[in-house]
């Protein structure tokens, strides 16, 4: 009979894609010399529940064009890969890796741009309205409650 709710990954599944995490991190960027891998980061490792399947997320800053050819580049070294983490660990069967594209790191960058962007944009109304004498140099300072200072125990006898 099954049941409807999903069992949690328990801690050596969590133990083996942290290893897999970092073997893979350090043969991406120390071992393997192909020029089309560029500014990648290994951004997770999911482990299957029977430790048979590895997939791992890649982000790769760059253009769309060089992001698939990076991700071409290390998908050609899975070999390489795979036997780099078969050697880390100490399993009857090591998981097959699968590498996907993960552009949340790229997304997250943009994202704080655009943040960036809508405070200068709001900094640089606030100043021309200062100058037109519409608001009060001060008024930001005005908004926000004033806090009285801590008061010190008294030292008792």
């Amino acid at each position: 009979m099954k049941r409807g709710r999903q069992k949690r990954p328990g801690r050596r599944p969590r133990r083996v894609a942290s290893i897999i995490r970092e073997v893979v991190s350090q043969a991406l960027v120390t071992e393997l010399n192909d020029p089309r891998m560029t500014f990648v980061t290994v951004t997770g490792v999911d482990v299957s529940a029977d430790m048979r399947v590895a997939d791992v997320r890649v982000s790769v800053m760059a253009d769309p064009k060089q992001q698939k050819a990076c991700l071409r580049a290390i998908r050609h070294s899975r070999g390489h890969v795979q036997q780099r983490v078969a050697d880390a660990l100490a399993m009857k069967f090591c998981p097959v890796l699968r590498f996907h594209l993960d552009d949340s790191v790229k997304r997250s960058v943009s994202l704080s741009a655009l943040i960036a962007k809508a405070r200068a944009e709001d900094e640089a109304a606030r100043a021309d309205r200062i100058r037109r004498g519409v608001e009060s140099p001060d008024a930001e300072l005005q908004d926000e409650p004033a806090q009285a200072p801590a008061e010190l125990p008294e030292d008792g006898p």
